[in-house]
């Protein structure tokens, strides 16, 4: 079921299914910031929620306390449909809880909220995992924004490529920060500006796949066209990692922040079958809440 809410500027709607992301517009406009399949708009544009696991486990098993459970990528969270707990014109709050299903994947007691909460051009989602059992829980959580690229049609009804826009840091990413990489980080380096502050986005990017900057407290990135700048600001609060991905060939960027232990590429170390050894694992006590933002501003409409 899909939910929508309003700020009077922008329009954006989440599916409860997964909680996913579904479109994100200007109130006046149809075009979607968020990609979906052109063939299939109705269907998952593979931006699921990442809880409790960010990436894969080996061969889809891990152990925990002396006994091994099995975890699909990214977790469960995806395949679930979220209660609406909360409903404001401008704000939804969606929440998961523990099942006979999930103890077999994931021996904890949680809860799992999702809020979104639109204000002008921007949109607000923010996790909030509480731990509702009796002992310390290991967990990651973050998300997979698809976002379109290249934006809207370009003057004279020209339409820009994947190749005219750049995601530009607010502060230097040189290549050395990158601890995950499918394909070259020397091909990274090619794309990337002499002050490390800008990626000229190309699909030779991502030929073998994804790549994952380190952690790093309250970045901010902008998705941009390189000639005139119309595209979106997003804010990460937090320490988080930012992994960056697209399938070569289709008109979308995943600006992916991550919180909690990323999967290592092949081949995988041991350690990514512990649960609790995984580094970057995020450790929550009992009773306490985990909360983790980012923000999404529109900054223009790309005509």
């Amino acid at each position: 079921m899909k939910t929508e809410i309003k700020s009077g500027q922008i329009v954006f709607a989440v599916e409860t299914l997964g909680a996913e992301p579904w479109t994100l517009r200007f109130d006046d406009e149809a075009f979607n910031y968020f990609w979906r399949p052109e063939n299939d708009p109705e269907k998952s544009g593979g931006t699921p929620l990442c809880f409790p696991l960010l990436g894969a486990v080996p061969d889809g098993k891990y152990t925990l306390d002396g006994s091994e459970y099995e975890m699909e990528m990214h977790g469960f969270a995806q395949r679930f449909d979220f209660a609406v707990i909360e409903k404001r014109e401008n704000a939804v709050l969606l929440e998961i809880q523990e099942t006979p299903e999930t103890l077999l994947q994931f021996p904890y007691a949680f809860r799992f909220q999702v809020l979104y909460h639109v204000d002008g051009p921007t949109l607000k989602t923010e996790y909030r995992v509480t731990n509702t059992g009796s002992g310390e829980m290991f967990f990651s959580v973050g998300g997979h924004p698809r976002f379109s690229c290249p934006i809207e049609t370009g003057a004279n009804g020209h339409r820009p490529r994947f190749s005219d826009y750049a995601v530009v840091f607010d502060r230097p990413h040189p290549c050395r920060t990158i601890v995950k990489s499918y394909g070259p980080v020397e091909t990274i380096a090619r794309f990337m500006s002499a002050d490390e502050t800008s990626l000229r986005l190309d699909y030779a990017l991502f030929e073998k796949g994804a790549f994952c900057y380190s952690r790093e407290d309250n970045r901010i990135l902008t998705l941009k066209r390189t000639h005139d700048g119309y595209g979106i600001v997003m804010k990460i609060e937090g320490n988080a990692y930012l992994q960056l991905w697209t399938a070569p060939g289709n008109p979308f960027v995943a600006l992916e922040p991550w919180y909690g232990s990323i999967t290592s590429f092949p081949p995988k170390p041991d350690f990514d079958s512990g649960w609790k050894t995984r580094p970057g694992t995020l450790r929550l006590a009992p009773g306490k809440t985990y909360t983790a933002r980012y923000f999404i501003t529109i900054t223009g409409r790309g005509k």
